[in-house]
């Protein structure tokens, strides 16, 4: 439970998640949420920061998990054809493609992300938490790429 002064500074605080989340959500028209069937499995909100997916998947993109799936494919599969993922790898959430090939599971961006094309890891390091689907995606626009550049540089910046 928070209390009124807590949710409010949180709200007008401009780093704030929350704040930022509901910036990307102001121009969705609360009629198309209507026909989403939220009890069907547990929702999963991409973060304002996170880019793997970007265009087609970008920050504040809310998705439903399957969590029946938790295993990634052997088989190859064209950009098009391919599932998308909700993987935990070291207490962090990766939303992106997966391939596997023995033992070892590749977590790919998207082909036009800024991000890292793929990251190699153990199948025991992964947790596959299931198969995602996009409920509703806000529009990836020139303002959303400038944002992912200077996202982009901030952590470069910190990196050195």
């Amino acid at each position: 439970m928070v209390k009124k002064r807590e949710f409010t500074a949180i709200l007008h605080s401009p780093k704030s998640a929350m704040r930022q989340l509901l910036a990307v959500w102001r121009t969705v028209p609360l009629l198309l949420m209507l026909d989403v069937d939220w009890g069907r499995g547990p929702l999963v909100l991409i973060g304002t920061a996170d880019r793997m997916m970007w265009p087609l998947l970008p920050p504040g993109t809310l998705l439903q998990l399957d969590q029946t799936v938790r295993t990634v494919d052997e088989r190859q599969s064209t950009e098009h054809e391919r599932p998308i993922y909700l993987i935990e790898y070291r207490n962090r959430f990766h939303c992106c493609h997966a391939q596997r090939r023995r033992d070892v599971i590749t977590l790919i961006s998207h082909g036009e992300s800024q991000g890292r094309p793929s990251i190699s890891i153990s199948l025991k390091e992964a947790r596959v938490r299931g198969q995602v689907t996009p409920i509703f995606r806000p529009l990836a626009t020139r303002s959303t790429q400038k944002a992912q550049r200077r996202t982009q540089e901030a952590q470069n910046k910190k990196a050195y």
